[in-house]
């Protein structure tokens, strides 16, 4: 046990010494390190002057300052210059800006002359139309009374006796009601008692035209026989080549309530804005004229906006395929697209983002107030003119409600289209993205929609790249490949709409 003792006081005594020793060996260390810290503090030091004594060397050689009061002359000088630089400016810039000013009066003037010269121009061309018509219907007219004057001479004195036996029968009969009940009334009584009391009709249809002829009189028959007979149908004809013009012309006589207009080639957007221009009616329905509508579809709607106090009714689209000949949804429009869509109840794009179903402007009623309120028209001098109207309203309307009756029928396949021909039309699709994308930060719907818009875009630029004929591909992927970049996409988002579109790796984008 004392060994033990003995032992163990050995080893704490070893312990002791070598836990000593270990402490000075650090406290060397640690003065070795603070001497060699302080030296080399002192040599960076010495090193950052040295320094600072060349760059200011440096410096004054370059600017050739020799003193603080150098300094401050070459300061004087540079203040001198900068005055006179900033005045010579201020002077350019009202010299530019009164130069711009001046080009667009003139550039103004000159649009107003030439739009006078092509309306003076239409109207001669119409006048010396109508003054040939006229010609020969006097002329048509003359020869008919004559022939008539001769058959009716023998039997002058029946007539007479007929005459005389009618005023006699019509005294002698009670007035009774004009019409009636369940008679309906005329188109032109409508017309004209709305004339006469200056009320508005309660939907005015657009429909611009442009050499669709072939398919002209059975969208005119499905309008002017709407069940809702209190309508206008405002036609611009958009100088149309083929027999649109005396089509037109033709129906126009046929009901009051069709109005048109005579006007050269500008366009689908700008023909459309034509009509919104001359419409007085409580709500606005567009029309394509190769289309046609369903009898109810006007009445359906317009009651449902006043019912529900909406600033849209919409409904579903049918379809017939021109090319075979037989009814069929065309592929945007079918059923499973519609699903998501609410049906049940009044809502707007807080409760449903408008790039969530298919977009088309024809399938719905609007308000007048609307388009007012909000300074919404179509873009002009593109196609794909209709998604400014589109958004425009849908963004901005607070009440909309949505039927899945099919009222409205859209012809497809049909020779002339943009959408069957695939040709450098459909480079415009890409520059509506960005009248799109201004519409939503002015309605202050752009943060929110971002997601939904940035997907609805690269799958339509995606899409219309691969149908566009191959001539046009070239073009058609620079133009693409811009619109991308200036969408400015996240890493994140790119990488969801890669998931979404492979093919969109093809499409060689810088910072991905």
């Amino acid at each position: 046990m004392a060994d033990t003792q003995e032992q163990f006081v050995k080893l704490e005594k070893e312990f002791q010494q070598e836990l000593a020793l270990q402490k000075r060996f650090y406290e060397s260390e640690i003065e070795f390190l603070k001497s060699k810290f302080e030296y080399e503090k002192e040599k960076l030091k010495i090193e950052y002057e040295n320094k600072l004594i060349e760059e200011k060397k440096a410096i004054e050689a370059f600017y050739n300052v020799k003193s603080v009061e150098d300094l401050e002359k070459q300061k004087d000088y540079y203040l001198s210059e900068l005055e006179s630089q900033k005045d010579w400016y201020e002077k350019e810039i009202l010299r530019r800006q009164k130069e711009t000013e001046i080009w667009h009066v003139n550039n103004l003037e000159k649009q107003i002359s030439d739009l006078k010269k092509c309306y003076e121009e239409m109207l001669k061309a119409q006048q010396d139309r109508f003054n040939v018509q006229e010609e020969a219907l006097s002329f048509h007219i003359l020869e008919q009374k004559k022939y008539y004057e001769e058959q009716l001479k023998p039997y002058k004195k029946l007539i007479k006796l007929g005459n005389k036996i009618q005023k006699k029968l019509h005294l002698n009969t009670k007035s009774k009601e004009e019409n009636k009940k369940g008679e309906s009334t005329t188109t032109s009584d409508i017309t004209n008692k709305r004339q006469i009391k200056n009320e508005r009709p309660k939907v005015s249809i657009i429909l611009p035209v442009y050499n669709v002829g072939k398919y002209l009189r059975q969208s005119l028959d499905s309008l002017i026989n709407q069940t809702l007979k209190d309508i206008e149908i405002i036609c611009v004809n958009d100088g149309s080549t083929d027999d649109s013009y005396d089509i037109l012309e033709e129906y126009k006589q046929k009901d009051a309530r069709i109005k048109v207009i005579h006007k050269g080639n500008k366009g689908t957007g700008a023909a459309r804005n034509d009509g919104l221009r001359l419409a007085t009616g409580e709500c606005i329905g567009f029309v394509d004229p190769d289309d046609w509508v369903k009898p109810n579809m006007f009445e359906r709607l317009y009651g449902l906006i006043k019912e529900k106090n909406l600033d849209i009714a919409m409904c579903m689209p049918d379809g017939y395929d021109e090319k075979n000949g037989v009814n069929a949804p065309f592929p945007y429009f079918v059923d499973a697209n519609f699903e998501n869509i609410i049906d049940d109840r009044v809502f707007n794009w807080r409760d449903l983002s408008p790039f969530s179903y298919p977009m088309c402007v024809w399938n719905k009623l609007y308000t007048k107030e609307l388009f007012d309120k909000n300074n919404i028209d179509f873009t002009e001098g593109l196609d794909f003119e209709d998604h400014k109207v589109i958004f425009g309203t849908l963004l901005t309307a607070e009440r909309m409600f949505f039927i899945r009756e099919k009222l409205y029928v859209y012809r497809f396949n049909r020779e002339g289209s943009v959408l069957t021909d695939n040709n450098r039309r459909l480079i415009d699709h890409i520059k509506i993205f960005d009248i799109v994308e201004n519409l939503m930060k002015e309605t202050n719907t752009y943060n929110v929609l971002r997601n939904d818009f940035i997907t609805y875009k690269i799958h339509n630029i995606l899409y219309y790249y691969s149908m566009i004929k191959d001539k046009y591909k070239s073009e058609y992927y620079e133009k693409m490949v811009q619109s991308i970049k200036e969408t400015n996409l996240t890493q994140e988002e790119y990488k969801v709409l890669l998931d979404k579109y492979p093919e969109l790796g093809s499409i060689k984008i810088e910072q991905f």
